[in-house]
């Protein structure tokens, strides 16, 4: 886990910790020790010269071109918080996973073909027209009976499952505007302090007002129903792994450090119709929305066959006049980019790329809407730009294959060692540790 830390410090400097929040560290730990595993079994090694080669390259260490001795030992004692042997060892495993990532994917390649395709679906554009049924709009017309609901909760009462929650106490101290690293280490430290004061005595409260420090007690909350003021994956983490009682450590997080007791737990239960009916009637009620939407945009589409029996000039935007129905354009767009001003599902906008100019798509559903849609302003590769971007172009995708083919390996190796386990392992030890 400090290796993964080390690795995050050394690539965002000291803004490391505004990304801690958004970094699974425990995973990316199992995710290494797996991929070593898999290297030793290889038999990839990295010498102590390749060490001592690789750390003497790294311009952190070095002054006037140099590598310094002293500034090494400032670096790896003070920011790192580690001692130099369990550096240079870190070191170590990361020329190792460097290797093993070189021998999975020196045989990729591509072919002039591959770059060209991957080039025009990266840089074509395309613009469509299309009548849009939104679901919401026949909301308010959707009545339910009870035993309507009655019915659809029996077959469907498990997407209802309330997952487990937790009741928490957490004091903490935020880090004051524009805080430098040493007064994060100082707020650290008063907080680690504390912590051993609230481990004597379990309690949180009576010591958060002696420290004049922050007090806060929670309701009961799901994972997905994060706490106000608290944006930390490693926070919710100890929230929901420790048992009842427990304590966890001083937890860094973008905004300050914080300490937690976990009051009471409850394990996720089927709620009885009664305890859920509002949001099942929700629930009932856009499923009879979409498919009346569904039901409405067919009928456009057997419309549109009938007119195009008699005329095949006929397009969307005469169609939609013929309907009287809305026709809206979209801006023009890329492959798997969403278009924030328009409320059409990248899947929709996806498959205009398939249909054939002047086209019109069969029913295409989405999320909230059912499309008709036709192509309307395509605009393809500049070919004297591709050929001035193929090289810069061709190497950054043989850069992706070789990531995808090695993150192929990696999921593998991770499905084989039951990473799932080993998570469920370490999650333990964190009880035991603070009984």
């Amino acid at each position: 886990r400090l290796s993964c830390l080390n690795d995050l410090k050394f690539r965002f400097g000291e803004n490391y910790n505004v990304l801690l929040q958004f970094v699974d560290l425990n995973n990316q730990a199992w995710i290494k020790l797996i991929l070593l595993e898999h290297a030793k079994k290889q038999k990839i090694i990295a010498s102590n010269q390749e060490v001592i080669d690789e750390i003497a390259s790294n311009p952190l260490f070095s002054k006037d071109g140099k590598f310094n001795q002293d500034a090494y030992g400032r670096i790896i004692r003070y920011f790192l918080g580690s001692q130099p042997r369990e550096f240079e060892e870190q070191t170590r495993n990361n020329l190792i996973i460097r290797k093993l990532y070189l021998q999975a994917t020196k045989d990729v390649t591509l072919t002039d073909a591959e770059v060209l395709e991957a080039y025009k679906k990266d840089n074509e554009t395309l613009s469509v027209h299309y009548i849009q049924t939104n679901s919401k709009n026949f909301l308010s017309d959707i009545k339910i009976s009870e035993d309507e609901l009655k019915d659809y909760y029996q077959k469907n009462s498990s997407q209802f499952k309330r997952p487990p929650t937790v009741k928490i106490e957490y004091t903490g101290i935020d880090y004051p505007p524009d805080s430098k690293e040493a007064q994060m280490i100082g707020i650290s430290e008063q907080m680690n302090n504390l912590r051993s004061k609230i481990k004597e005595s379990n309690e949180l409260k009576s010591l958060a007002a002696d420290n004049k420090v922050t007090y806060n007690e929670s309701g009961f909350f799901a994972s997905d129903e994060p706490l106000e003021g608290i944006e930390s994956e490693e926070f919710y983490k100890y929230a929901f792994s420790l048992k009842s009682g427990h304590i966890s450590p001083a937890i860094q997080t973008s905004k300050g450090v914080y300490i937690l007791r976990v009051i009471q737990k409850k394990d996720s239960y089927i709620p009885e119709l009664a305890e859920t009916k509002p949001k099942a009637e929700e629930a009932l009620k856009l499923i009879k929305a979409q498919e009346e939407a569904r039901k409405k945009t067919e009928d456009y589409r057997n419309k549109i066959n009938e007119y195009l029996k008699n005329d095949q000039t006929i397009n969307l935007k005469k169609a939609a006049e013929l309907l009287g129905a809305e026709l809206k354009t979209t801006p023009a767009f890329k492959r798997d980019q969403a278009i924030p001003e328009a409320d059409i599902d990248i899947s929709v906008l996806n498959s205009a790329f398939e249909l054939k100019p002047g086209e019109i798509s069969p029913i295409l559903e989405g999320a909230k809407s059912i499309f008709i849609i036709e192509p309307d302003k395509f605009t393809g590769i500049d070919q004297e730009k591709f050929k001035q971007d193929k090289a810069t172009y061709s190497d950054s995708l043989l850069e992706r294959k070789k990531q995808n083919i090695f993150n192929s390996l990696q999921s593998e190796l991770i499905t084989k060692a039951n990473l799932k386990q080993y998570i469920s392992s370490s999650t333990a030890s964190l009880d035991i540790a603070d009984q």
